[in-house]
């Protein structure tokens, strides 16, 4: 049927070849700004280009062209190249919070390939070429055929590796592990460790629900987990700058890199599943070093309030501030905290700086919509968890000393400043004499530095919503006529 489908759009196109006439169309609401003629040789090369859109994650029959006019040819063109260069639309919009830079417009690069005779060139330009999304490329491949072989069964929750059919474990674990693979009879609490360190798990080699939970889910859910992961890749600008910061903020870690190399790993803490981490790039400005902690009114009404009514004196216990309190009374000992009303806080609040302020002693600064930065944390043993999903949106850096150095001059020659600046506990901004970009992601499928592919959590179903939207999308629904288009 799939064969049956790109022969039906290659032989429309090839059918007819007018002169272009410029309209508007349904196939990927483009409206070419840029004209061109297509030759016979020309749309041979698109429909190729479409039909292998399927190892992209995307499906082909959402580019086909209503007929073989130049007009069709051309806006089955442009959606196809915008969908597989800068993501869908629809989908990016889907949650509010996600602010990235989006990639030019076609129009103009799709008429000049035609007219230099470069289309196959600038087709296979168009989706991105970062080794981790060709990575993420094969990865859906390689589950696409496990899946095509009839993915794996799923285990019995009282299954353990004493229990007598332990077999079955081995077993689902040789599919993913080369190890077992090549050697049938390596040991299996060392594939169970793999396998868990692969989902982000606890590396401990037993099986509990959580490990079997990542067990069972299936080869089909792994394919679309793989496709959403590939379709934010396409949101990301084509060249990223060769010095930058990036945060997983699924995996909670940090990638410094200088010179497209990375040089610094960190764990991070990022946003709870009710306050997320945006996905967005910013732009590093300066380095705060001992900075005051200025409460968002939100966790003011929400949490601090609650604990104020049990306890008045607990702003001076956490060295806080009512910045426009009574007069002669900044810990708000004399407020009647009981009588304000739940939901509300009608005061600014501050934290000293200091080791126990929440920002801890060094905060990098980074303007943006959203108020997120990378900071500090006097709460050092979070990090040792394996789910650090516990901020308020900001992200907390393990590493932030080395990073901060980093950030002022390129390498660590600024970690001493910077010590000696938080010493004296003295409040000082440091400006950065560049403009570090830095990207808050949300890879839920990655490859590893080994190569290695990785699952981890949606934690704030992002997945789940993107998977959504493709199933309910119309071009899912038009092709249901034929069964190979539209599937995973």
């Amino acid at each position: 049927m799939r064969k049956y489908c790109f022969i039906l759009m290659l032989t429309t196109a090839l059918a007819a070849m007018p002169t272009l006439i410029a309209q508007s169309g349904p196939v990927g609401q483009a409206n070419p700004a840029q004209t061109a003629d297509w030759s016979p040789a020309d749309a041979a090369i698109l429909m190729t280009a479409i039909e292998n859109a399927s190892a992209d994650g995307l499906d082909p029959c959402d580019y086909r062209p209503l007929s073989g006019s130049d007009a069709d040819l051309n806006r089955a063109a442009l959606a196809y190249v915008s969908d597989v260069r800068r993501g869908r639309r629809m989908l990016r919009d889907l949650d509010s919070d996600v602010e990235l830079p989006l990639a030019p417009d076609n129009d103009a690069a799709l008429a000049s390939a035609l007219k230099d005779h470069r289309l196959a060139s600038f087709l296979a330009e168009a989706p991105p070429h970062a080794p981790q999304y060709d990575k993420l490329k094969a990865a859906l491949a390689y589950y696409r055929a496990i899946r095509d072989r009839g993915g794996w069964g799923q285990l019995p929750p009282d299954l353990s590796l004493q229990n007598p059919n332990v077999d079955l474990l081995r077993n689902r674990l040789t599919i993913e592990d080369p190890v077992l693979t090549s050697e049938p009879d390596a040991d299996l609490a060392d594939a169970l460790k793999r396998f868990q360190a692969r989902h982000g798990l606890s590396a401990d080699g037993r099986l509990g629900p959580r490990t079997l939970a990542e067990l069972n889910i299936t080869a089909d859910a792994r394919i679309e987990q793989i496709m959403v992961n590939m379709e934010r890749w396409r949101w990301l600008p084509h060249a990223i700058e060769p010095d930058y910061i990036t945060v997983n903020v699924p995996d909670a870690s940090l990638s410094l890199v200088l010179n497209g190399a990375e040089v610094l790993r960190s764990r991070v803490a990022v946003g709870k599943p009710r306050s997320p981490t945006p996905i967005m790039r910013a732009e590093g400005a300066g380095i705060t070093v001992n900075p005051p902690w200025n409460v968002p009114n939100s966790i003011a009404r929400k949490e601090i309030l609650p604990k104020l009514k049990a306890n008045p004196a607990y702003l001076r216990s956490q060295d806080m501030i009512l910045l426009n309190g009574p007069l002669g009374d900044p810990y708000g000992l004399r407020v009647r905290w009981r009588d304000i009303p739940a939901g509300t806080f009608p005061y600014r609040l501050q934290q000293h700086p200091g080791q126990a302020n929440a920002l801890g002693t060094i905060k990098i600064e980074l303007p943006n919509r959203f108020d997120v930065y990378l900071h500090d944390t006097p709460a050092k043993r979070a990090f040792a968890s394996a789910e650090r999903d516990i901020s308020h949106g900001c992200v907390r850096v393990e590493r932030i000393l080395p990073l901060a150095s980093y950030a002022l001059s390129e390498n660590l020659d600024a970690m001493t400043a910077i010590s000696d600046a938080v010493a004296s506990g003295e409040t000082e901004y440091l400006p950065l004499k560049r403009k570090l970009p830095v990207y808050f992601l949300y890879w839920t499928a990655f490859p590893a530095s080994d190569g290695t592919l990785q699952f981890r959590p949606d934690i704030y179903g992002r997945d789940l919503r993107l998977i959504a939207a493709l199933r309910q999308s119309p071009a899912l629904q038009v092709s249901a006529n034929y069964p190979n288009c539209g599937r995973g």
